[in-house]
């Protein structure tokens, strides 16, 4: 009993140790994607969709929630966040090389017609894609599919 009480009171202090380590440090304007939405010519539609989901793990601008202010949360968003943008970073599309860019969009088309994007904890915690905006964004990255 007294092993449970030390280890219960260690959580205790490690969770409340994690309250001062919570960033909120991926928050920029939308401006960091408005070199990729120009780029492509993204249409309103698809853009709206991308930044109501896409975008908060796939740029440097994420909406956080308000759960975000809860340590352990908060790394768990910060690396979500840092593991989506290795894989796609909308605010670093003109780094991309030109070839790279157009594999991205393919991989776009590849992952949200396969279910897979967006991840299954962003789906549970601010709702998946809607049948219609699934749809929107296939159709749209439709044309990048042979990349």
């Amino acid at each position: 009993m007294r092993i449970i009480r030390i280890i219960g009171i260690a959580l205790v202090i490690a969770l409340i140790g994690l309250q001062f380590f919570v960033k909120k440090e991926n928050v920029s304007s939308y401006e960091s994607v408005a070199s990729f939405e120009k780029k492509v010519n993204l249409p309103q539609e698809v853009k709206t969709i991308f930044r109501e989901t896409c975008y908060d793990c796939h740029s440097n601008h994420t909406n956080y929630p308000w759960y975000a202010s809860i340590g352990v949360i908060n790394l768990i968003l910060d690396h979500h966040i840092e593991e989506g943008k290795e894989h796609l970073d909308f605010s670093s599309w003109e780094k991309y090389p030109e070839r790279r860019q157009l594999h991205k969009l393919a991989e776009v088309y590849e992952e949200v017609e396969e279910g897979e994007m967006p991840l299954k904890m962003y789906r549970i915690t601010h709702g998946g894609l809607t049948d219609a905006q699934k749809k929107t964004i296939i159709n749209w990255s439709e044309q990048y599919k042979e990349y």
